[in-house]
């Protein structure tokens, strides 16, 4: 395995669609005016598959809440600093102790470049007061500017900031900067948006994907909340583009803080999915974000009781609930239309009743930080809001209730990054491999881990250096299909995980089934390699605990327990050849401190009682899905 450590008014994109390289539409305003860098030859593939990671959700000044809380950082320094180099956050030097393969900034669409430009004196606002508001420090003032401002994710127009012709000269600053930092083989840029719609009917909730752009060829507009509030019309445009030889694919993120209506049952008119609805959004949606600054979407306590790592990462107070105002815990629909386990099991239901599975989906993981930096790391977090988090006084930060949030500042995530199994570091190899779901998801740490199922024997396909291709040729890779005529017996598993060399090592890997039969949804979690020294109970199945080194006080641990790398093979002990099933692996870490105790620490502050000391970062393989 190869690694590396180191509204606008009127439906302008449909007018403008015609294909833009950097010197397509005009430029009004430029605010990044760099030479660009010497292009490089794509590499060659050298007919292996190597693991790459990078962030595909991340907000700089250009995103209208990021300029709010005074993010400074440009899409020019957040490639810079994604790379490798260090650049200034708010006066402090800062640089990621892991470099990334490849980045995707995904500034809001709605006014996108347009506050930054307003706070600049560029964009004369009305009302007398905006200069007091462009100058918050952080406090009451701030917290009335992002209210004034945030009405683009609302559909809402407002003079000045909606201007479409500056915003389309935003977006060509976003395209100049994704191709001036891009560098095949080294480092992979992707010019790529957040649509950002935050309301349907009466109910608030977040229903937001970030469109990345294959290229090299890119559309004259980007596609808010400010053009439709209806997912389908972002479908629509992005077929327009493909029609166009312009190819993108859409993320959906923050299902979590969806209010249910992510993954629900009925689209964004009300009327029940039928297949056509089903086709698009599988064709348009092949992945989604598991994890994120604002909470991990795998599951919860309430939708899985039995799995004893369900509580990890959750968003708490009234962003987890998406209005603030109903406790989750009684609301089944909030909650299965919020998160990916039951949404995958809906997406099973959909297609026995459609014919289409519109929520067949892979895992990716990002940021969605919005201080222009996609520093995921724990021990190197200086928080994702700008002046609004760690700006602050670190008792602030660890005893705070976060206004926009709903919840205590340490709620937020230092998380997560996307893998991708891919021939070769170059936006056409990575984003195929984005398409047809050859991807994880990680908490943070570059965890590397790769799943194949198959059917027949699985002996020897471990051994010798040549496991890709014989795991290739006998079977399908994480995001791939096993059908019912290759059946031969259950199913079986290879696998393999290695620790990212500057975290923790590995606690064990599971599989985790979900499936349907004529009694209903069910999921099952299956403990499937582990490190040595430990056994599972003979009553009730679960694996002794890994231990745990974590010293609170100096926010250390030692590699002592776990592995390096784990590998295995597995055969369903339970299969049933009649019914649908996807599984997906699941790798964690030993226990680690967590961000907020690296920061107490090194400032002598004491957490409260109810803190998360520690967190066993993991990462999750995208399913592969059997159908009868």
């Amino acid at each position: 395995m190869e690694h590396r450590c180191h509204t606008r008014s009127g439906p302008i994109w449909l007018v403008g669609i015609a294909v833009l390289g950097l010197a397509g539409c005009s430029n009004p305003v430029s605010n990044q005016a760099e030479a660009p860098r010497t292009a490089a030859a794509a590499p060659k593939p050298d007919g292996q598959m190597h693991v790459y990671f990078g962030d595909l959700h991340l907000h700089t000044a250009y995103s209208l809440d990021a300029a709010t809380v005074q993010t400074q950082i440009t899409p020019n320094e957040s490639y810079k600093f994604a790379r490798g180099e260090t650049v200034d956050y708010f006066g402090k030097p800062l640089k990621r102790i892991t470099p990334l393969d490849f980045l995707a900034v995904t500034d809001h669409a709605e006014y996108l470049g347009n506050v930054r430009m307003a706070m600049q004196g560029k964009i004369k606002l009305m009302g007398n007061d905006w200069q007091r508001l462009f100058d918050n420090d952080g406090g009451q003032d701030m917290r009335e500017f992002m209210n004034r401002t945030i009405g683009g994710i609302y559909g809402e127009s407002m003079p000045g900031l909606s201007n479409p012709a500056l915003v389309q000269g935003n977006w060509q600053d976003t395209i100049a900067a994704a191709e001036r930092n891009y560098e095949p083989g080294k480092f992979t840029t992707f010019v790529a948006f957040e649509y950002s719609a935050s309301f349907r009917g009466t109910t608030r909730g977040q229903m937001h994907r970030n469109v990345i752009f294959r290229g090299p060829k890119y559309p004259a507009m980007p596609f808010g909340a400010t053009d439709s509030l209806h997912a389908e019309a972002l479908w629509s445009y992005a077929e327009a583009n493909r029609a166009n030889g312009i190819d993108s694919l859409m993320i959906p993120h923050n299902s979590n803080l969806s209010n249910g209506m992510q993954f629900a049952l009925d689209d964004t008119w009300g009327k029940p999915i039928d297949a056509d609805y089903a086709r698009r959004r599988a064709a348009n949606e092949p992945l989604v974000e598991i994890t994120q600054a604002k909470g991990t979407s795998e599951t919860r306590p309430e939708l899985s009781p039995d799995d004893e790592f369900a509580d990890f990462e959750l968003m708490g107070g009234g962003a987890a609930r998406g209005t603030g105002t109903a406790d989750l815990s009684t609301v089944p629909s909030q909650l299965a239309g919020s998160y990916l386990r039951p949404a995958l099991l809906r997406g099973l239901q959909l297609s026995e009743q459609v014919g289409v599975n519109p929520f067949e989906l892979g895992f990716a993981g990002g940021s969605d930080f919005h201080s222009g930096v996609s520093a995921s790391e724990e021990d190197n977090f200086p928080g994702g809001h700008g002046l609004h988090d760690l700006q602050r006084n670190p008792r602030q930060i660890i005893e705070d209730i976060d206004a926009f949030l709903g919840a205590k500042l340490t709620t937020l995530s230092a998380s997560g990054i996307t893998g991708v199994w891919a021939p070769v570091n170059t936006r056409e190899a990575i984003f195929d491999a984005l398409r047809r779901r050859e991807t994880f998801a990680t908490s943070g740490p570059q965890i590397r881990v790769r799943i194949f199922a198959g059917w027949g024997r699985t002996d020897g396909l471990l051994d010798g250096a040549d496991f890709d291709q014989k795991a290739r040729a006998w079977g399908v890779p994480m995001g791939g299909n096993l059908h019912a005529a290759d059946r031969n017996g259950a199913p079986g598993f290879v696998f393999q995980a290695a620790k990212d060399p500057v975290s923790g090592n590995l606690d064990r890997i599971q599989i985790i089934k979900l499936w349907r039969d004529a009694k209903g949804s069910h999921e099952k979690i299956y403990d499937v390699a582990w490190s040595a020294g430990r056994t599972q109970d003979a009553k009730t199945g679960r694996l002794q605990p890994v231990g745990n080194t974590v010293d609170v006080a100096k926010a250390t641990w030692t590699n002592t327990i776990g592995a390096a790398e784990l590998t295995g093979t597995w055969t369903d002990p339970d299969f049933d050849a009649t019914v649908q099933a996807l599984y997906y692996a699941r790798v964690l870490e030993i226990p680690t401190p967590r961000w907020d105790t690296y920061l107490a620490a090194r400032n002598g502050v004491t957490q409260p009682a109810d803190a998360k000391l520690w967190l066993q970062e993991r990462a999750w393989t995208s399913p592969i899905y059997y159908t009868p």
